[in-house]
């Protein structure tokens, strides 16, 4: 889809993920309300998935698992299509409970890039700023031009965390992937380049 706006839409109670907006093109999502119990599974409340421009102002999140998490496709879906997710605005958004306010990963074979969170609040999540990656997503698995900016997160116990070994289908449990060994950079060797963090304030 291209030319989307979502605008003063409430969901709640989804069985898994609320919002999974895939392959999209100039995507809003704007005064919105995302709404799930807090011990409920899987129900993130934004996923994009290999998107360009989206913005995510004004939504009030209180989910059983991740706020936001921005995707761009497992390792086939990467290869095959190489679309990231790139040109994100974020902002203004208030993160409640759940696994992470803002994930990037772990599905991210084709890359994430340009994502601009900015002036949200974050409370009694599990992570603030998480980002979720492991060898064999690809060489187009590259992390560029991330910011988070004038951020206040309250009682999340994790502030900041970068898993270089999350493991999560058939070939996330093999030892290539598990292994903390140094390894050859390969084709199948994601990266993380340039990231921002700036006036953010972590308290409890």
């Amino acid at each position: 889809c291209s030319n989307i706006t979502f605008e003063g839409v409430t969901v709640t109670n989804t069985p898994s993920w609320n919002l999974h907006p895939y392959f999209s093109n100039n995507i809003r999502f704007i005064d919105m309300k995302l709404i799930s119990p807090k011990i409920s599974p899987n129900t993130d409340g934004c996923d994009p998935e290999s998107c360009k421009n989206v913005d995510i102002i004004g939504v009030h999140f209180s989910v059983g698992d991740d706020c936001i998490a921005i995707k761009s496709g497992k390792v086939y879906m990467g290869r095959k299509y190489k679309k990231p997710s790139s040109d994100f605005n974020i902002r203004n958004c208030s993160m409640n409970f759940g696994h992470g306010a803002v994930v990037l990963g772990s599905e991210m074979a084709g890359g994430i890039k340009n994502i601009n969170v900015t002036k949200c609040i974050f409370n009694g999540t599990d992570r603030g700023l998480r980002i979720k990656t492991r060898r064999g997503r690809g060489k187009l698995s590259v992390l560029d031009d991330i910011s988070f900016e004038n951020i206040d997160m309250d009682n999340v116990m994790t502030p900041f965390v970068v898993n270089s070994f999350y493991f999560c289908d058939p070939d996330g449990k093999t030892e290539y992937v598990g292994s903390r060994k140094p390894l050859p950079v390969d084709d199948r060797t994601p990266s993380i380049k340039s990231l921002t963090f700036k006036d953010i304030n972590a308290k409890n």
